[in-house]
């Protein structure tokens, strides 16, 4: 099972507050990411500054990771916000290639489609995925309509997947 995480205007952040902040800013979403997922038994595999790729060998820990991720991103300290730009996600599961020291394959291209979507805060599913997972307490996964996403031939079903408690 595949997750991207791609945080939502980084080159606005960039451009108004410059490198420096943004290398910070990068920082915090890597280590948040990394921290997240390895609680669910995920592996952050790739790293580019404001998106992330991650691995899982379920996709229940993957739904998990997720919606635990949205909650720290959006969680207060010192009154301010732990990361101040939304993040969207995207996810998917199917076989892969192994490259390079990562992988390659039709599920990490749906759920790279399915994150650009995205809005900030949003998380993105694939019937796929869902199909796996079954059942996730405390998750619901609410259908969207059907997404015509570059690259692919046909519209894809858009599931979104919602904590049943309400993020900060």
């Amino acid at each position: 099972s595949f997750l991207i995480a791609d945080v939502r205007g980084y080159t606005r952040f960039t451009n108004e507050r410059g490198d420096e902040a943004a290398s910070q800013l990068a920082g915090r979403f890597a280590g948040l990411t990394r921290d997240a997922v390895a609680e669910y038994g995920g592996m952050l595999l790739e790293l580019r500054g404001d998106d992330a790729l991650c691995v899982f060998a379920s996709a229940r820990q993957a739904i998990r990771a997720a919606v635990e991720l949205q909650r720290r991103f959006r969680e207060r300290r010192d009154g301010q916000p732990a990361f101040p730009l939304g993040v969207g996600m995207g996810l998917d599961a199917g076989e892969a290639v192994p490259t390079e020291g990562g992988y390659r394959g039709g599920a990490l291209n749906l759920a790279a489609r399915l994150c650009s979507i995205a809005l900030p805060g949003q998380i993105l599913a694939s019937d796929a995925i869902v199909h796996l997972a079954r059942h996730v307490p405390g998750v619901e996964f609410h259908p969207r309509k059907r997404a015509h996403l570059k690259g692919l031939d046909r519209p894809v079903n858009v599931i979104e997947i919602v904590p049943e408690e309400p993020l900060p």
